[in-house]
């Protein structure tokens, strides 16, 4: 009998990386629930039992792909405010930010069943990680942008996580209105306020 060929760690790399990918797609497309394994290791044309020498469970992969999204996220902000150390860059990075979690709802969105359902299969310590540190990241990106709050801190991290929340009042917003219009409008009116 044949013996089944072995992956080298360049193809699991690059195995693993279509199927973040792909997760990251399907994710955003469909949500957790309706993204099965088979349907990704048909994309990535793999067999699912090379999924499972990658991946233990599923969860692993989506906890794989939401802590990538995360990072690519903060690091792109970051970069950002470096780029353009002015209230005016740090507004431009809040609108970057605000739109990239209207395209993935799973990233602000996470009382929703569907994410529950993802959640609920993980442990205590990994929820913890996976749970989006605003005041940490805020704290980040004033410091990338090294500007100068005229406020608490948490005063100023507070009026940010809140504007940043309106993204759960699109649905109400569109009705009447260009959400996007109404929170680039905000940001750029508290930004005054917030930093010197």
């Amino acid at each position: 009998m044949p013996s089944k060929p072995v992956l080298s760690d360049a193809d699991k790399k690059a195995i693993r990386k279509k199927l973040e990918e792909l997760c990251e797609e399907c994710w955003t497309a469909q949500g957790y629930k309706k993204t099965s394994i088979k349907n990704l290791c048909d994309k990535a044309v793999i067999s699912i039992g090379t999924f499972y020498t990658l991946y233990p469970t599923k969860e692993d992969l989506f906890l794989e792909t939401i802590t990538d999204i995360q990072r690519r996220l903060t690091e792109k902000i970051i970069d950002i405010n470096r780029k353009s150390r002015t209230k005016e860059g740090f507004a431009q990075s809040m609108k970057r930010l605000f739109r990239e979690y209207d395209s993935k709802p799973f990233l602000y969105n996470v009382n929703t069943p569907d994410f529950q359902s993802f959640v609920t299969k993980l442990p205590e310590e990994t929820i913890k990680k996976i749970k989006f540190d605003s005041f940490d990241f805020f704290r980040q990106v004033i410091h990338a942008a090294d500007l100068n709050l005229k406020m608490e801190e948490a005063q100023a991290y507070g009026i940010l996580s809140a504007l940043l929340s309106t993204i759960n009042a699109k649905e109400t917003l569109s009705v009447t209105c260009d959400y996007f219009s109404v929170f680039d409008f905000m940001v750029d009116s508290l930004v005054a306020d917030i930093f010197e």
